[in-house]
């Protein structure tokens, strides 16, 4: 955890703040935000988990000649999932970066 957060630090986590909260959310008390961002970052779990059987149902599906689909096609199927599995754990990352950083910004503005 971060001891001080300099202004260049602060302006990334506010951008992030409106990329992964709503609207409405983003006026909340800090606590509010964290367990929002909290929810927000088990929903990701479901999305890396649906990502990932999507990746196996195509892989089986070729393996065991159930498809028809071209090598080349398989590829670029497994490719795009694998891909957006990578995005889905930044945006994780993101996420558990913008809580630690609301939980010190909650504990330094109550000094």
């Amino acid at each position: 955890m971060h001891d001080t957060y300099d202004s260049q630090q602060k302006e990334r986590y506010q951008s992030y703040l409106k990329i992964h909260l709503k609207k409405e959310q983003f006026d909340l008390p800090i606590a509010e935000k964290i367990k929002a961002l909290k929810k927000r970052d088990r929903t990701k779990w479901w999305h890396l988990l649906i990502n990932f059987a999507a990746i196996l149902f195509f892989g089986y599906s070729f393996f065991y000649d159930i498809t028809q689909l071209g090598d080349t096609f398989l590829y670029i199927i497994v490719g795009v999932f694998v891909i957006n599995m990578g995005l889905i754990l930044y945006q994780k990352k993101q996420i558990n970066e913008l809580i630690e950083f609301l939980r010190w910004k909650k504990e330094h503005d109550s000094d």
